[in-house]
Order: C-alpha cells, then sequence, then structure tokens
C-alpha cells in the first residue's frame, strides 16, 4: 500500500482488524438496531436518494448489512474484509458480497458510476490518530481510482465536533489498548468533524457537498444503544463528484 502523509503508512490496525470482525460478522443484533432505530431510518431514507439510479455501485464497508433499498441500483458489489468468514443469506439478484479492502480494492480502474462508504471512516483505524486520517485519505483515493469520470462519492460518517475530536485525539491511543483486551467488545474508532472529512475528500474530488442528517431520539455508540442526547456523535452526508 501506498504511504500517508508525514511518513504515515496505510494500514489498518491488525487489532482493530480482529475485533471488526469479531463484532460485525454475524452480528443480528446490530443489523436489527440499524433496520429499527429512528437515526437509522433517517439515514435509509438519506442513502437511498443517493444511490438511486446508480447503474454500478459499490459499497465499501458493507459487512452484509445494508443502510439503504437494494432496489434502486442496477448492480452493487459489496465489499468487507471479513465477508468471506460471513453468511448473509437471501441476498437479492443485483447484489454480490465479497472479500475486500478499503485502503487496497480489487476493483478496476473506472469500474463504477457511484461509490458509497457509510458509517466506515471512523472504523479505518491505525495504531495512532494520525494512522487512521491517512487511512482515511486512502480510502477516498481508492473510491476516486474506482469511479468512472463523473462518478459520485457518496460517504455517511459519525461525525464530532472540531472541540470534541481534540479530546478524542488524545484519548484514541489508550482507547487502542483497552479494545485490544476483553474489557472492550467493540472496536477502537476515530471520529472526525464533518468539515475535516469534506476537505479530506475534496484533495481529490470536486463539488464537495455537506449536509446534516435528522438524528432521531436513539443513535449506536460503540454498537450499543445509546440516547442521542447524551452522545455528541451526528450524522452527516458528504457527497463528492469525480472530475
Amino acid at each position: 500500500m501506498s504511504g500517508g502523509t508525514n511518513g504515515t503508512s496505510n494500514a489498518q490496525d491488525a487489532r482493530s482488524i480482529e475485533k471488526n470482525k469479531t463484532f460485525f460478522a454475524d452480528n443480528s443484533a446490530y443489523a436489527e438496531n440499524v433496520a429499527e432505530l429512528d437515526t437509522y431510518r433517517n439515514i435509509r431514507a438519506v442513502i437511498d436518494a443517493q444511490v438511486r439510479g446508480s447503474h454500478r455501485l459499490l459499497d465499501i464497508g458493507n459487512g452484509g448489512v445494508f443502510d439503504y433499498d437494494t432496489s434502486l441500483a442496477d448492480s452493487i458489489v459489496g465489499v468487507d474484509l471479513f465477508l468471506d468468514e460471513t453468511s448473509v443469506p437471501d441476498l437479492p439478484k443485483n447484489v454480490t458480497l465479497r472479500r475486500g479492502d478499503a485502503l487496497a480494492l480489487d476493483e478496476g480502474d473506472g469500474s463504477y458510476d457511484r461509490v458509497l462508504l457509510a458509517l466506515v471512516f471512523h472504523h479505518l483505524a491505525g495504531r495512532t490518530a494520525m494512522e487512521t486520517v491517512a487511512n482515511i485519505r486512502q480510502a477516498i483515493k481508492e473510491a476516486h481510482r474506482v469511479l468512472e469520470a463523473g462518478g459520485r462519492l457518496v460517504t455517511l460518517e459519525s461525525c464530532v465536533s472540531k472541540r470534541f475530536y481534540a479530546i478524542e485525539r488524545q484519548l484514541f491511543r489508550p482507547l487502542t489498548l483497552i479494545a485490544g483486551t476483553p474489557l472492550m467488545q467493540h472496536p477502537a474508532t476515530l471520529q472526525l468533524p464533518p468539515r475535516m472529512i469534506a476537505d479530506l475528500i475534496g484533495e481529490a474530488f470536486q463539488d464537495v457537498k455537506i449536509e446534516r442528517v435528522p438524528i432521531g431520539r436513539w443513535v449506536l455508540q460503540f454498537g450499543l444503544r445509546w440516547p442521542s442526547a447524551l452522545t455528541p456523535a451526528r450524522p452527516f452526508l458528504i457527497t463528492a463528484t469525480k472530475s
């Protein structure tokens, strides 16, 4: 994989990868929360509008969970690091799932007219906050590569304020150490401010737009149902176009 900024290599932390696999593989409770909680119904409506009419959609970090109506795209390829280890029954005929790394996609240049990364960026954890940001930048570059000219990038991400991000950065390294133990089931994550994500996307894409997604009473934090009033995280839609 190519190097990131400031000499940072692009690679997810091995412990984080294993924790993601363990937590999300065949996690029916998580899938049910995504389907039922009010915030995720709002997210679904927003993503539906973005994927509607796509001919070839690449869903990166799918995990076997669809945050949208799969009938709205002609053809969907979903990729994730552990999809070869996950049984997803009754897939729609227009959907193919396979193993894939967001940082090094095994997909051809210009193969898709739309790429979706829904609630993925904060899971691309490196060993440090800087490495995590480098991973997000690399994932954006890979999305740009596999999109055709004029194709659209659709990202839906859990974001925090600049002030909270400054705190989260300081706590990230201790969090990764705790996440590597049985004390914490959910993998370590790092949530970024929406403008920071938009700026990273803007390094490769044109016409970057940010839209706040209405939040409901409940969200998922570290995989647990949580009152939205008690968390600083808020969902944002960020879209862009490949020139």
